[in-house]
């Protein structure tokens, strides 16, 4: 997760605008972004996900925001059948992505006991008390999922606190809500997966859109090609012919858990299984092609 987040806020009165509120509420949602950052990276020995991938099976006490992610983490598992699965940060980090991108100097260290890919059904959460238990060498990443829930909780908030509308981008990962700066619909421009490739775009008034691609963190690592999406099945980069792959849901994080379902399962199951939860949902493959869900067309600009 990092903290590099556009912020978009609308107010009801223009008087507020004037009085520089936005202004002020924008901050606000920056500096919140950070803080769950500091909680959140696996690349922050400080984080309190880095607490718990460290505790060796034991329990932790962790912040309400942490209990919040690790119970979505697990649900996403779940709900994905395993396309989606939060503890392969072993396995990321044994095919060398184990250095932040962001900045080189942060790196994610594991130690000797910790698996390739963790058993997200021991996970033990008890939000009463925040109390955390990993089984023993299994880590979690929150990836992803992490930035898609920091922006629905950041947009929540802003609404709360008297916000006429939202939108946090966070990585590609996006949460709107209420009322846009203009129209009655907020309209997102979907990541094209080239440079030469048509900017397609869609339009939502509360929800999430999010989009994985094979295509944007690579590198070599035994003089092989490799990327960050995981197959779980393989421990390896998922090898598919899905190479991009945008969701709309409603929340940035449930969008973001979905679009793995494209890089574990062929296209035809992932499109099943995207129709059959009416989520919305683009694939694009190797030849270029895009494949729909029955729902896409409906948010299509």
């Amino acid at each position: 997760m990092s903290c590099d987040a556009l912020v978009v806020v609308t107010l009801h009165d223009p008087l507020q605008t004037a009085a520089g509120h936005g202004s002020r509420l924008a901050q606000r949602a920056i500096d919140r972004l950070h803080q769950l950052e500091q909680s959140w990276s696996r690349f922050l020995p400080t984080s309190e996900i880095s607490g718990l991938n460290d505790a060796g099976g034991e329990p932790r006490i962790a912040s309400s925001d942490t209990v919040r992610l690790v119970e979505a983490l697990v649900q996403a598992w779940h709900a994905t059948s395993g396309s989606f699965d939060p503890t392969l940060l072993g396995a990321l980090v044994q095919l060398g992505y184990a250095a932040s991108r962001d900045d080189a100097t942060l790196r994610t260290s594991l130690g000797a006991e910790i698996v390739a890919q963790g058993n997200p059904a021991g996970i033990l959460i008890d939000p009463d008390t925040g109390w955390i238990q990993l089984p023993h060498g299994t880590t979690l990443d929150p990836g992803g999922l992490g930035k898609g829930l920091a922006a629905d909780i950041v947009v929540e908030e802003l609404i709360d606190a008297g916000a006429a509308g939202a939108l946090v981008e966070i990585g590609g990962d996006m949460r709107v809500s209420g009322q846009p700066p203009t129209g009655e619909a907020w309209t997102i421009a979907v990541a094209p997966v080239a440079e030469d490739d048509k900017t397609r775009f869609v339009q939502l008034c509360d929800g999430g859109v999010a989009t994985s691609t094979s295509r944007l963190r690579t590198w070599v690592h035994d003089g092989e090609q490799r990327h960050h999406l995981i197959d779980p099945r393989t421990l390896r980069s998922a090898d598919a012919d899905t190479i991009s792959c945008s969701v709309i849901a409603g929340s940035a994080a449930w969008a973001e858990a979905f679009t793995k379902v494209a890089f574990a399962e062929q296209v035809p199951s992932a499109l099943e299984c995207y129709d059959a939860r009416g989520l919305a949902a683009s694939i694009t493959t190797t030849d270029r092609r895009q494949h729909d869900s029955n729902v896409w067309k409906e948010f299509c600009r």
